[in-house]
């Protein structure tokens, strides 16, 4: 599991690099410090992107959060983005919310615990997902082996 964590706040990023180390030993975290940062190093696509919406809040000349969804977005289409942000503004998580991100949090003291959930939705999906395909393939399996069998049968009947 990939998670790539955008933060600008240097004790913000590295408190929830240690609460996800913490709560997803599994987890490869690799946390950036600006958008920039984060869009020229992703090389891959992660599992899950967690990104501050004012990256741009210590250097006002840095892309936003926002911004930094959108070229995710047009690389990575089916990436889940979690965006963390102090802005407690309803219509900022509208939006955000309808750009296609999976969920905006609020920066306060419920922040992590909300985070937590919201990743583990994500990776049961994930990992749903990954089961039904697995299932659609053995069934296709099953039926070219039914339909095989019973050729062969009527061709040992006809014969």
């Amino acid at each position: 599991m990939k998670i790539v964590l955008t933060d600008d706040d240097a004790q913000m990023r590295e408190m929830l690099t240690d609460f996800l180390s913490g709560k997803y030993p599994e987890a490869q975290i690799t946390a950036f410090s600006s958008g920039e940062e984060a869009i020229n190093k992703i090389k891959e696509e992660p599992d899950l992107a967690i990104l501050d919406y004012n990256l741009d809040s210590i250097n006002p000349g840095a892309i936003n959060g926002l911004q930094v969804f959108q070229k995710l977005k047009e690389k990575y289409p089916k990436l889940p983005v979690i965006f963390l942000s102090g802005q407690d503004r309803a219509g900022i998580a509208a939006n955000i919310i309808k750009l296609g991100a999976w969920e905006y949090v609020i920066k306060n003291e419920n922040a992590f615990q909300h985070l937590e959930i919201l990743i583990g939705k994500i990776f049961g999906n994930s990992q749903l997902e990954k089961n039904l395909g697995a299932q659609k393939f053995f069934n296709r399996l099953l039926v070219f082996i039914i339909i095989g069998l019973l050729i062969g049968f009527f061709i040992m009947k006809m014969g």
